[in-house]
């Protein structure tokens, strides 16, 4: 077989080469189907060619509500085959969400199964192939004969995806990513990963999700094998352990609220029955926490490597923890930047601040995409030029941050979590850190409730290793180690034990519900 290696396409290269080689290799599997290389690249070109039937040129957005599955994978390959502009449409989305985000990105097809594409309202499916629906804007996209795919030519500045991510404002933030940002990100993973040809990666993240590429397209490219969890399987730690048994997954990209989760179920973790030998993390400061080590200990050929970044930029920095675990600090460091990117740490003016300095952190170069759909105020806030370089592109991350001794860097919240409770700044992470060094505390998490100044103070939330024989003398204990430690001002007020943290749809601790929560307790006269 010789498919067409779509060469204006950089993010596919790899993945076509793969298709020549090893055709009959497994690309993807998930528990009701797999499929080699082959049929990937048949039933993408298929993808492709429907939506160009269906009147989508290069450029034109197109949704994708899909859960994980060999359907999305294909999707997504054939969308980027395409040059279309690929807009995933979460299914646990609310529906109000998803129409906000289909007229805000002038989406006039959706691809997706036809239960959840019921639910979008305005779009009619217009024609099946499998159990892929086409549903189109009623006064939008026709069908029209079907037509082998030719592979377009796609300029790599073009947008490649668009993903939604919350605004300050209550309205969502379309993040445009091009075929260049894109390629680049792949080409990293690709060389920076231990995993390769025949290993097998998690499909783990939702699809309205950017991780979701860094998942499968280095995978595919590598001739890798990627896996696709279902949602009770990514919930669940001890139903996650059972699926990396059964499949033999060698890798897995998760948020850090997962590690922790693992890290509490692996007691009779081995490597012979586990072979993970990376585990990759980004979008919340890493703790290496007891409990966490310990797991690591316990597969001494898996690699942690914390990742850090931004939805507007997608991965910047990198840090691969060392193999001898007992050396790990509590908050690791989030390394260096990725191949053709760069980081400049400056003061609220955009200069930059001598090493050793906490500043803000830009991300400058190959990561930084053109800026918000729709947005272009807001755009012109946050994506600026290299402060050192006005022909390279920079974004404003709004994390804080400095350089090391040792040129590493170092991670130091977001602005906005670097709150004010009675006049002291606070970095809530350190709160956090400091009580899971505990080795009973599974989790911690930190908030400041109450709206007016004069009430702010700061509340705990936390998951003990297993009960404790009583929770008010535990928490007492755990109070009174904060303060050895601590200064006053930096020691909750209140501490609650909870069963589990809600989460936001991508997997990180919801914060403004256990603020919410908190609020409504406080109301109602919950104990303190």
């Amino acid at each position: 077989m010789s498919p067409d290696p779509d060469p204006t396409v950089p993010e596919l290269r790899a993945v076509a080469e793969r298709v020549r080689r090893t055709p009959e290799a497994e690309a993807v599997r998930s528990a009701d189907e797999a499929i080699d290389y082959r049929t990937l690249w048949e039933r993408s070109a298929q993808v492709a060619a429907r939506v160009v039937q269906l009147g989508a040129v290069g450029g034109t957005a197109v949704g994708v509500h899909l859960e994980r599955s060999v359907d999305l994978i294909v999707t997504l390959v054939g969308l980027l085959r395409s040059g279309c502009v690929a807009v995933p449409l979460d299914v646990g989305y609310p529906a109000e969400r998803l129409r906000f985000m289909c007229a805000d990105a002038g989406v006039g097809l959706v691809i997706g199964h036809q239960g959840p594409l019921d639910r979008l309202g305005g779009f009619t499916t217009v024609l099946t192939d499998r159990r892929l629906g086409y549903a189109c804007a009623r006064t939008a996209l026709q069908p029209a004969p079907l037509a082998p795919f030719e592979a377009p030519e796609v300029n790599e500045d073009a947008d490649a995806y668009l993903v939604y991510t919350s605004g300050s404002t209550g309205r969502p933030k379309g993040v445009r990513y091009t075929h260049r940002n894109l390629a680049n990100l792949v080409s990293w993973q690709t060389e920076a990963s231990g995993c390769g040809a025949g290993d097998r990666t998690l499909q783990f993240a939702p699809a309205s999700f950017d991780v979701t590429y860094q998942e499968v397209l280095p995978t595919l490219g590598a001739g890798g094998t990627v896996i696709c969890c279902d949602e009770d399987e990514r919930l669940d730690p001890q139903l996650l352990w059972d699926l990396i048994e059964r499949e033999r997954i060698n890798r897995l990209f998760v948020p850090f609220v997962m590690i922790q989760s693992l890290a509490l179920f692996a007691d009779e973790v081995t490597p012979q029955r586990h072979p993970l030998r990376e585990i990759l993390t980004s979008g919340e400061q890493v703790q290496s926490t007891a409990t966490i080590r310990a797991m690591f200990t316990r597969l001494p050929d898996c690699r942690l490597v914390n990742q850090w970044g931004t939805t507007e930029t997608h991965v910047a920095t990198w840090h691969e923890l060392p193999a001898d675990v007992a050396g790990w600090p509590d908050l690791p460091s989030i390394g260096r930047p990725i191949t053709d990117t760069g980081i400049r740490v400056c003061d609220p003016d955009g200069t930059p601040v001598p090493d050793g300095e906490v500043g803000e952190l830009w991300i400058t170069g190959a990561a930084v995409g053109p800026g918000y759909l729709n947005l272009p105020e807001r755009t012109a806030l946050s994506y600026r030029t290299d402060p050192l370089d006005p022909a390279v592109p920079a974004y404003r991350s709004g994390d804080l941050g400095r350089v090391l001794p040792d040129g590493l860097l170092e991670f130091l919240g977001r602005q906005d979590t670097q709150v004010k409770v009675r006049g002291f700044r606070i970095e809530l992470g350190e709160i956090e850190s400091a009580l899971a060094a505990d080795p009973s505390v599974a989790q911690a998490v930190v908030v400041v409730a109450g709206s007016a100044a004069e009430d702010r103070n700061l509340r705990a939330f936390l998951i003990p290793k297993s009960a404790p024989a009583d929770t008010s003398t535990w928490t007492a204990g755990l109070l009174a180690q904060l303060r050895d430690r601590l200064p006053a001002y930096m020691v909750p007020v209140r501490v609650d034990v909870v069963d589990s943290l809600p989460r936001t749809p991508s997997g990180k601790v919801d914060r403004l519900a256990l603020v919410a929560e908190e609020q409504v307790s406080a109301a109602g006269g919950g104990a303190a």
